[in-house]
């Protein structure tokens, strides 16, 4: 009897090892897998004779390319990769969908969606000594002053130029959602009082009100034709100071303010996306250690793996008949690591030298 009990428990050990690994490479390779999804590309062309097209879809993946560029990489490293030609593009692309197409007045006009493989992807940007950044949609608290050194006054909210203006300036790659609030008596009271060392201000009255864990206060001091922007920038518990000058612009002159919010613009972006950045030469082994008899977790554990982004994969190191360690290769702190598998309801016990999933 015993011995026919024990036969079992060995069989069901063997079972689930096979079961466990089987899911362990399904969902490696998964993660591996992973896609960057460029939607809405329009593309016109002339329909005439000379129509082909092949090359209207080589030209939109060209232009997906650069979106995707815009949106996973810093104004600095765009320029690296600008000139790729279409061989090595349609080499990192794993599909592509016409959404939409219709010929209008002698015209082809379509709306294309493009699939760059990750993997491909991240090889070719190491190639060229380019870090990726995934990309991730971020609500900020955003906080504009202008300050107008001719004549010592401030505008606040409702007749600050750059609030009326700021969010007609957009594009596809954006990541940043600002909130602006309604212009508040206390507010303007607090700032009038400190407008002369507005720079030194911590804001921490005005905050407090607003429920958002990343804010940007920005103050725009205007002299004659010359402007500074100083900004205080807090994104992911981390705060930043930078500063940018534009001179001879006017802000009356249209074009002059499109491309002065353009610019910030971008500056902030490159400040999120390098939070943000991938490095697989440097990923940090993690391991973490489930019970062997709580499938259920081990499933919810493997299933935010496949999903984190910055997980390059892992690999289960160690399968007993009380627990279960996996090693993850992850290419950003640890810190990150514990606060994005957070979001998928999972708690890391840290501390013991053996992190257990709880």
């Amino acid at each position: 009897m015993f011995f026919f009990k024990k036969k079992i428990l060995v069989c069901l050990y063997i079972f689930f090892l096979f079961l466990t690994f089987n899911f362990l490479e399904f969902s490696t390779n998964k993660a591996t897998a992973k896609t960057f999804v460029v939607s809405e590309i329009e593309i016109e062309e002339k329909y005439n004779l000379n129509f082909n097209k092949l090359k209207v879809i080589d030209k939109s993946f060209k232009e997906a390319f650069k979106d995707l560029s815009q949106m996973i990489l810093e104004e600095k490293d765009q320029s690296i990769i600008i000139d790729t030609s279409i061989d090595d593009i349609k080499n990192l692309i794993d599909n592509f969908s016409i959404l939409d197409e219709k010929f209008i007045n002698k015209k082809y006009k379509s709306i294309m969606e493009v699939e760059f493989n990750r993997k491909k992807l991240i090889k070719f940007l190491n190639s060229k000594n380019i870090s990726l950044s995934f990309p991730k949609k971020i609500n900020v608290f955003f906080l504009p002053v202008l300050v107008d050194l001719d004549n010592n006054s401030f505008s606040y909210l409702t007749d600050n130029i750059f609030v009326k203006n700021w969010d007609l300036i957009n594009k596809n790659h954006f990541q940043i959602n600002y909130f602006v609030p309604n212009e508040d008596v206390e507010d303007y009271e607090i700032i009038k009082n400190n407008i002369k060392n507005i720079e030194n201000l911590n804001f921490n009255k005005i905050l407090k009100k607003y429920n958002f864990k990343n804010h940007i206060i920005l103050i725009i001091f205007k002299e004659k034709n010359y402007i500074r922007f100083y900004s205080k920038i807090y994104f992911d518990d981390k705060f930043s100071i930078q500063n940018k000058k534009f001179i001879n612009k006017n802000l009356k002159d249209r074009s002059d303010l499109d491309l002065m919010i353009l610019s910030i613009k971008n500056m902030y972006e490159d400040n999120w996306k390098s939070l943000n950045k991938m490095n697989p030469s440097t990923s940090v082994p993690i391991r973490l250690t489930v019970k062997s008899e709580d499938i259920k977790k081990s499933l919810k554990l493997e299933n935010a793996l496949v999903n984190l982004d910055f997980v390059n994969n892992y690999r289960i190191e160690k399968f007993d008949s009380s627990e279960i360690i996996y090693k993850v290769f992850y290419s950003s702190n640890p810190k990150r690591f514990i606060k994005d598998i957070l979001s998928y309801d999972i708690t890391v016990d840290t501390n013991s030298s053996s992190w257990k999933i709880k």
